[in-house]
């Protein structure tokens, strides 16, 4: 072979190798991008479902309440659906119009699991979540498969949200052109919400409307009502202060509160026990957090009580309950550095329902508070 051929030849095997790695290159891309979602799909029950937020600001860490919605079309809906959901920190899901269920996470916490499949309807069908965290961040995780384990819809960057309320959204009447993109957290296992484990199927809640949904399974208060504050923070009950109300015996259920609209969030504490609680001396039970433009907040947990105080709101017109049993809870000890405990720490809520409390004449200045 001659000097003057073999130039080209290098040419050509620089350039077949240089093609190969290339390819390689895009290959193990490819790999990387998909291998996630294929091992998700092949091991875990929530399927290809991703975890999913709104774009928060994470140097900002004021609570939040919003709607995620997605579209579907079922061509025959199958005998059997299952949904599989977890939110991080509540969630209220409604499918097709009907309010079906809610749920809290915590540490360790399992799969919610609804069976759903009557509910789903031939053609389109709307998914709505209603989100909340009281400190800004949290995650969504749902997976909605047929009885074969295939997987019909779930969380991935599809989905849409609404920060605040709009008539239409449940019946699927408003079309989600105009909501905002959702932030992908991605595949599970991630963080501290680890391997997804499906629990026993949970009861539908049933007899619920669109709009009062608590209307035909509640469980009216003894007194029509509020009581006086327990503890009255200033003359005349200000906006804001606290508000007990007393159902005469103890009840076990979801709580629903109805507040007038407004267009800000609505944020308040809620507080509950045997006793009538003092909101001076008792941790709260939890928050309220109301998405804008909505009439109506329904708590994410069951709970057992007698008395509930509200502090934060404008006193609302009345308190409802869905009677549910109360399920057990783990307790996890939290211990501070070489065993001491350290002091409690105000959450954002509270934070903002105190703060508005101290600015209310004959309340600021007071140390107490």
């Amino acid at each position: 072979m001659s000097a003057a051929v073999r130039p080209p030849i290098r040419r050509r095997r620089w350039s077949a190798i240089t093609l190969i790695v290339t390819l390689v290159i895009l290959i193990l891309a490819l790999a990387a991008r998909g291998l996630p979602g294929a091992r998700a799909r092949a091991t875990l029950a929530t399927k290809d479902a991703q975890w999913i937020w709104k774009d928060v600001n994470w140097d900002d860490h004021q609570p939040t309440a919003f709607y995620v919605l997605r579209d579907f079309d079922v061509a025959a809906p199958p005998a059997e659906a299952r949904l599989l959901i977890t939110a991080d920190e509540e969630y209220v899901l409604t499918l097709n119009g009907r309010t079906i269920g809610a749920g809290a996470f915590h540490p360790g916490a399992i799969l919610d699991v609804y069976e759903v499949g009557p509910l789903l309807l031939p053609g389109a069908n709307r998914l709505m979540v209603e989100l909340r965290s009281s400190r800004g961040a949290g995650g969504l995780l749902a997976s909605l498969v047929d009885g074969a384990g295939r997987s019909l819809v779930g969380t991935d960057d599809r989905w849409r949200i609404f920060p605040k309320y709009e008539l239409g959204l449940e019946r699927g009447w408003l079309p989600l052109t105009g909501g905002a993109p959702v932030y992908c957290w991605g595949y599970p296992p991630m963080g501290r919400w680890g391997r997804p484990r499906p629990g026993p199927v949970k009861p539908l809640f049933g007899g619920l409307g669109e709009l009062d949904f608590l209307s035909k399974a509640a469980v009216p208060a003894a007194s029509s009502f509020p009581l006086p504050p327990v503890l009255p923070v200033a003359t005349g009950r200000p906006p804001g202060s606290p508000v007990l109300y007393d159902w005469g015996r103890e009840v076990t259920g979801y709580l629903s509160v109805e507040v007038p609209p407004s267009a800000k969030l609505g944020v308040a504490l809620l507080f509950t026990g045997d006793q009538p609680p003092d909101p001076l001396r008792s941790e709260p039970g939890g928050s309220i957090l109301v998405v804008p433009g909505r009439h109506q907040w329904m708590d994410a947990r069951p709970r057992r009580f007698r008395y509930a105080v509200i502090l934060g709101l404008v006193p609302p017109a009345s308190l409802s309950m869905l009677p549910a049993p109360v399920p057990p809870v783990p307790v996890r000890e939290e211990k501070g550095v070489f065993g001491i405990e350290p002091p409690p720490l105000r959450t954002p809520v509270e934070d903002e329902v105190w703060g508005k409390l101290q600015r209310l004449s004959g309340v600021a200045g007071r140390k107490e508070l």
